[in-house]
């Protein structure tokens, strides 16, 4: 069991109820997503020659780990707030680079810096979103005393970082924006036939995106004159698409393919790289 006894937490930011917003909106918290963070941790570890780079967003209570490389597979993936390194990188948008924690005041008491594995090296960078508020961090860990980031290693791992912090904004702005757009169209289906079922109404956005649907969906969709018996959409089901806004296939899953993928990729090294 860790002794935290002598180890202090951080103050609390002063935007603290807005940050807390900004991280619940990106909908990350406990969710399995390791594979699409994965990159940044990586890049990271290689930018810095560090064993350890991780990533993660801080609530109220904990600090939830996105993915990390460098540390044990069985460890948790989450940890309290106020034990962890990272809180100390909530109040300011610049990175915290501490060479020495044994000499840090912020973290020399700290049970993994005065005990196994004695952490040295830290370094915390802020995920800001454009509002100015930090998610959470990208970090990289050493273990041994003399390690440094230079100038062209700091801004590039900052880089990083705000790529990061970019991409947890947007899917957290798309996120919503889907949940609306999906009580608009529940909203529309209610109106036009309000006896349908979640299952009748997954069969006509079938219809709709071109799926085939078996024969006892296709006669509640007969009797509901929204198929005549050849199953051709009517005009009274054309009508209900158009006020759903929907254009056939809207539903279709958006897949990236592995050449766009690894261009992607290539573009963000370049990018990383043109400073």
């Amino acid at each position: 069991m860790q002794d935290f006894s002598d180890f202090s937490p951080a103050p609390i930011p002063g935007n603290e109820s807005r940050r807390l917003e900004a991280v619940r909106k990106t909908g990350v918290m406990d969710a399995a997503n390791e594979e699409l963070f994965l990159i940044y941790t990586e890049l990271a570890k290689e930018i810095s020659n560090m064993p350890v780079s991780y990533t993660g967003l801080i609530d109220e209570e904990r600090q939830y780990m996105l993915c990390n490389v460098g540390l044990s597979k069985d460890r948790p993936d989450s940890a309290p707030r106020e034990r962890t390194f990272c809180q100390f990188a909530l109040n300011s948008t610049d990175p915290i680079i501490i060479e020495d924690c044994s000499k840090d005041e912020r973290l020399k008491n700290h049970p993994a810096v005065t005990g196994d594995p004695f952490v040295r090296f830290y370094g915390g960078f802020p995920l800001v979103t454009q509002a100015g508020l930090i998610l959470g961090t990208l970090c990289v860990v050493d273990y041994e005393l003399g390690k440094k980031l230079d100038e062209n290693q700091t801004k590039l791992i900052q880089k990083l970082a705000a790529r990061l912090a970019h991409q947890l904004e947007t899917q957290g702005d798309q996120r919503e924006i889907t949940a609306s757009r999906a009580i608009d169209m529940l909203q529309v289906v209610v109106k036009h036939n309000p006896n349908f079922t979640i299952k009748d109404t997954i069969n006509f956005l079938s219809v709709i995106e071109g799926r085939p649907i078996d024969e006892t969906a296709k006669q509640v969709l007969i009797e509901n004159e929204l198929l005549d018996e050849e199953g051709v959409m009517t005009k009274k089901a054309r009508g209900f698409q158009s006020d759903l806004d929907l254009d056939q296939g809207i539903f279709k899953r958006i897949s990236i393919s592995k050449e766009q993928a690894q261009t992607n990729l290539d573009n963000m090294l370049s990018e990383l790289e043109d400073i």
